[in-house]
């Protein structure tokens, strides 16, 4: 009996142990199982760092769940933005300027929505190589077309890649995912002006709003003001439109959507002078904390809905409009009464405005017009720090780099366009500047700010 009661026994603490053992299994599966993790939860284990976040503090973010890289490719746009498992690429930056090589870490098979703001070259031209190398899923374009042969090169690319094309109209919305992107511009009817058809998006994550500008300018902020079809939102984070130009960011503009961080891009030591001081000071001015890609090279912004936190790679501090140093700006010039120039400069120079360029078959915009200055001296002459000016009105203005202007020789300054074959140089402008007033006067200061050359239209 007490045998009988032993085996009995013996095998009911075997059933009990066999039955604990299973129960343990069914508790650990869900536990180590990747694919029932939260997906937030994946995305803040899995998302390779970013090359620039190098620095702590008791206020850095250690749970990101969105990140928006705003990526230095010199003078031109691109910004991803990184949600777990889903990227978001806006604009390449020009041909090889790095931006399909710095999305590499950060995109987890196909990208999923790529958008091309405009048809300009530093903004497109990087997307050729992305469209090389990533399969795209969805690709947003602004409707406007160009004649460029990046452009060309560009639209080849994105017919043969397969991927679903939508066009951009304001009102339309951009969803992937929970992400939800609001497209503020362009409207229906495009302006005759490039940088004014930007596509010009706005994310809201959480408490966080994000507004992207592209190249949009003062007209299609006006628009944008007076629209009642998608709100300008009060947003915490601004990509500044036109790299900093002061054809963009009006103070009306800026008084709305009252950004706490604006970021801008654009080359070191462009031949723009962007950014423009009159930008830096517009954004000072009401408080908000200013970056660059050419200061503090490529800016991350992470956020995980309540607060957000800006890693610069270059730690710096961020941008006053006194402080920039490693862009050209106008140098401090005489500033003669608008529209009524009478005084002759008193400087002897070979180096002289000699064309103002003006054919008025586009009024409003006029990107082909220019100035031509000639060296008509035997000696060359370096026009690094040398300003030209519109001095009727007052702006715009160019500055030089470095740039050796031989004997015999010209250069011009146009509007809104490029020319390598004439120094390619531009100032950026996005209307027309000459036949404004009667005279119409630019003038030309040396690097002492000293006037040495006018010419009226």
């Amino acid at each position: 009996m007490r045998v009988v009661k032993f085996i009995t026994g013996i095998f009911i603490s075997l059933l009990l142990i066999l039955g604990a053992c299973n129960g343990s299994k069914n508790v650990d599966i869900p536990s180590t199982t990747k694919s029932q993790q939260a997906p937030a939860q994946t995305s803040s284990q899995t998302q390779t760092p970013s090359p620039t976040q190098t620095t702590t503090s008791p206020t850095t973010i250690t749970t990101q769940d969105l990140t928006v890289h705003f990526i230095d490719v010199g003078q031109g746009d691109s910004i991803l933005i990184d949600y777990g498992q889903t990227e978001i690429l806006i604009d390449g930056g020009e041909k090889n300027t790095g931006a399909a090589d710095y999305i590499r870490p950060y995109v987890d098979g196909a990208l999923e929505v790529m958008v091309a703001t405009h048809t300009h070259a530093d903004h497109i031209g990087g997307l050729i190589d992305v469209l090389a190398k990533y399969q795209v899923n969805d690709i947003w374009l602004n409707g406007d077309t160009a004649t460029s042969a990046t452009y060309n090169s560009f639209m080849n690319s994105v017919n043969a890649e397969g991927a679903t094309i939508h066009q951009a109209e304001r009102g339309n919305t951009i969803q992937v995912g929970t992400l939800k992107f609001n497209i503020l511009n362009p409207a229906r009817s495009l302006f005759s002006d490039a940088n004014n058809n930007s596509i010009v998006l706005s994310l809201s994550y959480g408490d966080i709003d994000f507004l992207v500008m592209g190249d949009a300018e003062q007209e299609a902020e006006g628009q944008m003001l007076i629209q009642s079809v998608v709100p300008l939102p009060d947003c915490e984070i601004l990509k500044v439109g036109h790299h900093g130009s002061r054809t963009a960011s009006s103070p009306q503009f800026l008084n709305l959507v009252k950004p706490d961080v604006a970021i801008y891009s654009c080359g070191v030591g462009n031949t723009y002078g962007h950014p423009h001081q009159e930008t830096l000071v517009a954004l000072d001015s009401i408080g908000a904390k200013i970056y660059g890609t050419d200061v503090n090279g490529t800016v991350v912004v992470n956020t995980n809905g309540k607060v957000y936190d800006v890693q610069p790679t270059k730690q710096v501090s961020p941008v006053k409009p006194s402080n920039i140093s490693s862009t050209p700006t106008p140098a401090p010039t005489p500033s003669p009464t608008p529209a009524t120039p009478t005084t002759t400069p008193n400087i002897t120079t070979n180096v002289q405005i000699t064309k103002i360029f003006y054919d008025g078959l586009v009024p409003r915009t006029e990107a082909d017009e220019y100035v031509e200055i000639t060296n008509l001296g035997s000696e060359p002459v370096d026009l690094k720090g040398w300003v030209l000016k519109d001095i009727s009105e007052g702006y715009p203005s160019f500055t030089f780099p470095s740039y050796v202007l031989q004997p015999n020789k010209s250069v011009r300054v146009y509007t809104n366009e490029i020319h390598p074959e004439f120094g390619s140089f531009s100032f950026g402008f996005g209307k027309a500047v000459w036949n404004n007033t009667n005279p119409d006067t630019a003038a030309l200061f040396n690097a002492l700010g000293q006037e040495v050359s006018r010419k009226s239209y």
